[in-house]
């Protein structure tokens, strides 16, 4: 395949000294993998080559999020995992908010505080699916009112279903941001504050690594303002024409996950 992006004079002239991985679009959608992601990753173990998985996955605590993609044949360790979820729990504590309710899926609340219906002191919203009502906005409105913050995992506005593109939990967010007059904290992609996190895994400089992913806000947005070099994927949520209209270029595009090794040898020393 042909690229479509080059690779920007900023990021030439540095050494690759890892790879960041978005997971869901990238290496899978919903229970199926993409073909040539166990192949890329064993590349890159032979190579010397360090890796990283972040996800704004708000589903699953971590330890289940490894169960589940080893399920699916990957062999991920629990520490290569950089979790929106995750980063919410860090939050948290950093914070010292204890009294939290907690708008996420009982598989995701494993991490957490105990679930605080009454009085929180802040609401913590990730994916909880077709959940969403009027009676809930209502209530998590009523809550901010009366002081609670909005501790956001992520601001996705759309996330790659079974059928087609699903509105993600990042359009409740802007409902109850737009309904309060009160700003969310964002935890996930693309703050920078998440991707600080996952440069530190690796000890080096954010612009010796390399950012794959399907979302151009989330991963290549975030990634770029890092000053990492970013690689858009043609699979899970990526649509052309979204691509073609936005102000946001790639450093790079590639049909799926299993053309990054010939990606990075061609183009990135």
């Amino acid at each position: 395949m042909q690229q479509k992006y080059g690779i920007s004079h900023r990021q030439h002239s540095q050494q690759m000294k890892g790879v960041l991985f978005d997971l869901d679009g990238v290496f899978y959608i919903e229970q199926q993998l993409i073909p040539g992601g166990i192949a890329c990753l064993d590349w890159l173990s032979e190579q010397g080559i360090p890796y990283r998985f972040v996800t704004n996955n708000t589903t699953l605590s971590r330890k289940n999020l490894v169960a589940k993609l080893k399920g699916l044949g990957l062999h991920v360790a629990e520490h290569e995992i950089i979790s929106a979820n995750y980063a919410g729990v860090l939050l948290l504590a950093q914070r010292n908010l204890k009294r939290c309710r907690l708008v996420l899926r009982p598989e995701a609340q494993l991490d957490y505080p105990s679930n605080c219906l009454e009085h929180p002191d802040a609401i913590v919203i990730g994916d909880i699916g077709n959940r969403w009502d009027y009676d809930l906005l209502n209530a998590l409105m009523n809550q901010v009112l009366d002081g609670a913050e909005i501790i956001a995992l992520h601001k996705g506005r759309y996330h790659e279903g079974a059928s087609g593109l699903v509105l993600d939990s990042g359009a409740f967010v802007a409902a109850l941001e737009h309904a309060t007059g009160k700003q969310a904290i964002v935890v996930g992609k693309p703050t920078q504050t998440f991707f600080k996190l996952a440069s530190h895994s690796f000890g080096c400089k954010s612009d010796e690594l390399v950012m794959v992913g399907d979302d151009l806000i989330n991963d290549v947005k975030g990634a770029q303002q890092m000053g990492m070099h970013a690689i858009i994927v043609q699979t899970g949520k990526y649509r052309k024409a979204l691509v073609d209209g936005s102000s946001i270029q790639p450093d790079g595009c590639i049909s799926s996950i299993k053309e990054l090794p010939k990606y990075l040898q061609n183009r990135i020393r």
